[in-house]
């Protein structure tokens, strides 16, 4: 790892910063690339990613040159930041850091303000066509806010993030409203809270456009599961309210059928057969475990489990204990990760506990046979031991 990365992911030490005041003052720095950057900015508590991912595609499928930017990251930081699905080069970082130093100590900022400047100037100085920016928590104090996108994009509202955005679906979805834009288009799907967002986009003249959950467009067999139906309605319907003219019916329909996005159900092996999701919070486990639960499971079923500190389950821990046979609570090498004893002790029923998430990958392959299911979930950042364990790569999209 170069110095610069180094210093960059050192930042992250520092924690997270809501506000915007010092990511416009870094991006005034470097010219305010966001100002003539033309974006999409998407929000939401579960499939912003994929919803975002789905969007980019469709705009690559019409022959555009596209920036997406999504977080966190499962093995490199550089995934978060690409131009038609390549992520950024270390030598684009280093050269960022090394020029912007200066200005990145001067402002205080945090990681992620540092990253999502990254984003602007290296798709400003990139000439990309369309840039996809999926909103990294919250809303309205969340650093890609300062983007000046030609839509903005809702997916659905759970709990999450309750220490920062609020303990109550009315609080979080103030937060998530704060992308919406004066006289820009609000592409979304319905919630428990859409007054929220009603009121708000009334008070700045900007229209709701809501998504049902009827969409029929194939999806792409890298995202299986019903709650991506909803994700790809949400994607085809913003160019369809974008009324693109150089984007067909073939482009939107290619580009979700044939999306790429890592770490949602995602198969990484078949004997045994081995699936990956992201899911960290109560309503995502619920829609993985809905997709889990109907295939057909001859052997046994095995779950390791990984989270963030900060992370409850408690809603879904029945659902999780009805799914499986054996469970493995695991911790990864991040900071904030919760401590494997202190996830088990959330289970009522006995759990295997392994400290090393690369241990707890080799016990359950060492103990399964090739007609068991493993399931692997619950962080981004099981992604390191997924891919030293399999051999898999999750750098291109």
């Amino acid at each position: 790892m170069n110095l610069e990365i180094n210093y960059l992911l050192n930042i992250e030490s520092k924690g997270i910063k809501l506000g915007l005041e010092r990511t416009k003052a870094l991006l005034k720095q470097c010219s305010d690339p966001h100002n003539s950057l033309k974006c999409i900015q998407v929000a939401g508590t579960n499939g912003k990613g994929s919803t975002s991912a789905m969007i980019a595609n469709i705009y690559r499928a019409a022959g555009y040159k596209t920036g997406l930017f999504t977080s966190p990251h499962l093995i490199d930081v550089n995934e978060r930041i690409r131009i038609n699905g390549e992520s950024i080069h270390n030598n684009d970082i280093s050269k960022f850091i090394k020029r912007y130093k200066h200005d990145i100590e001067k402002t205080d900022s945090s990681f992620f303000e540092v990253i999502t400047v990254l984003a602007f100037w290296y798709f400003k100085n990139n000439n990309v066509d369309i840039a996809i920016m999926e909103t990294g928590l919250g809303g309205r104090l969340d650093s890609v806010t300062c983007c000046n996108p030609i839509a903005t994009v809702i997916t659905s509202i759970s709990m999450d993030h309750t220490e920062v955005l609020g303990d109550t679906i009315e609080k979080i979805a103030k937060e998530k409203a704060g992308i919406i834009k004066k006289n820009v288009p609000c592409i979304m799907v319905h919630n428990d809270c859409d007054y929220v967002f009603e009121k708000k986009a009334k008070q700045l003249n900007a229209k709701i456009f809501y998504v049902e959950n009827d969409n029929k467009l194939q999806l792409s067999p890298a995202l299986k599961g019903d709650c991506h139906y909803q994700n790809s309605g949400l994607a085809s319907k913003v160019i369809e309210i974008i009324n693109d003219k150089n984007i067909s019916k073939n482009h939107i329909k290619y580009g979700i059928e044939n999306v790429i996005w890592h770490g949602r159900n995602q198969t990484i092996c078949n004997d045994p057969f081995v699936v990956f999701d992201v899911a960290h919070n109560e309503n995502g486990i619920s829609n993985f475990l809905n997709y889990f639960n109907s295939i057909n499971h001859s052997g046994d079923r095995k779950l390791i489990i990984a989270l963030q500190s900060r992370k409850k389950i408690v809603a879904c821990i029945n659902e999780i204990e009805k799914s499986f046979d054996q469970i493995i609570c695991t911790e990864t090498n991040n900071a904030r990760s919760m401590k494997a004893k202190t996830l088990s002790k959330c289970f009522k029923v006995n759990c295997i506990v392994f400290e090393n998430d690369n241990k707890a990958l080799k016990y359950v392959l060492n103990t399964s046979v090739n007609n068991d299911s493993i399931a692997i979930i619950g962080t981004h950042h099981l992604g390191d031991a997924i891919s030293n364990n399999f051999n898999i790569s999750f750098n291109s999209i």
